[in-house]
């Protein structure tokens, strides 16, 4: 979001709910993303964050079982973007694309949990959230135009910093 405003770019945020996408809107890319900063200098993205909440041993096994049939469906789905072979070294950020509306549906199970485990997120819309390095039918991979300084980057939260 800051690199949009920064760059005079709009950006639109909803605080943990969304406006509907229609199939083949030509509007902006879409990102689900928590409140806090990971290595990356983003806020991190709504997979990253549930992973998180598994490291912390938050989930229920419910919840456990939950996300994990949740990210095997987009596992099987959505194409792999190649900067995340070793690691993505280039620290790029996916969105997605107007016109993945089924893809952005399927991930209300995750909104769910990130609800139920009070961790604040939003979904962020932007025309223009950085510059391109991957894309392909449902995402782009982006080099973000405004990153948080290291020294100022919040970590990624520990079991005690989880709400």
């Amino acid at each position: 979001m800051g690199a949009a405003i920064r760059r005079g770019k709009p950006c639109h945020v909803t605080h943990g709910s969304r406006k509907p996408l229609r199939e083949g809107d030509g509007g902006p890319y879409v990102r689900f993303q928590v409140r806090y900063y990971g290595r990356l200098g983003v806020p991190v993205g709504i997979f990253a964050a549930c992973h998180h909440l598994r490291r912390a041993g938050r989930l229920t096994p419910a919840d456990d079982r939950l996300f994990t049939e949740v990210d095997g469906w987009f596992i099987a789905r959505l194409p792999y973007p190649p900067f995340y072979a070793d690691g993505n070294t280039v620290r790029a950020v996916p969105w997605f694309k107007p016109g993945a509306a089924a893809l952005i549906a399927a991930l209300a199970p995750l909104e769910d949990l990130l609800r139920r485990y009070a961790v604040p997120y939003d979904v962020v819309r932007s025309p223009d959230p950085g510059t391109i390095i991957y894309e392909d039918a449902f995402q782009i991979g982006v080099l973000p135009y405004v990153r948080r300084p290291a020294q100022v980057r919040k970590a990624s939260p520990s079991t005690t910093d989880l709400p």
